[in-house]
């Protein structure tokens, strides 16, 4: 999974690069953690959390640090490129923020509790109102911190 998601993001960040006359700014929004306890999204893995875990509860690991790992570091090789052609890149590191927030998954609360639909606990999917909510806080703050 790693391996494909390094070539996902070295893919983008070429895209972006050889566009001719682009002088804009590319943002890269680090990797939201999946928080499945019990087993994974398709193994009776369920995110149970109904509050945030406070700093020294949780730490990034497994499969989730790898992902931010591989982030970080085609984020390194993409700024020492951009850095050739002239663009600027940032980045919004919500990895950390978003894994002290478990309890803003939908889990198995995306049917009616009457029905009975066969379906995976989808806890990567961020749709509950809160933690979301705070990545568009982070974007405009950092747009406006582009303009000064």
């Amino acid at each position: 999974m790693t391996f494909g998601y390094r070539r996902a993001l070295r893919t983008a960040f070429k895209g972006i690069m050889s566009r001719e006359n682009f002088k804009g700014v590319t943002l890269l929004r680090t990797f939201a953690p999946m928080h499945f306890e019990g087993g994974n999204w398709n193994e009776a893995g369920d995110c149970i959390r109904k509050k945030p875990f406070k700093n020294n509860e949780i730490r990034l690991e497994g499969s989730n640090l790898e992902l931010y790992l591989a982030q970080m570091e085609e984020l390194k090789w993409a700024e020492n490129k951009a850095k050739e052609v002239g663009l600027k890149l940032r980045i919004m590191d919500i990895t950390q923020a978003m894994l002290l927030r478990p309890d803003g998954h939908p889990s198995k609360y995306g049917h009616w509790p009457n029905q009975t639909v066969p379906m995976y606990n989808d806890c990567v999917h961020w749709c509950l109102p809160g933690p979301i909510d705070t990545w568009s806080e982070f974007l405009l703050y950092m747009l406006k911190m582009e303009v000064r």
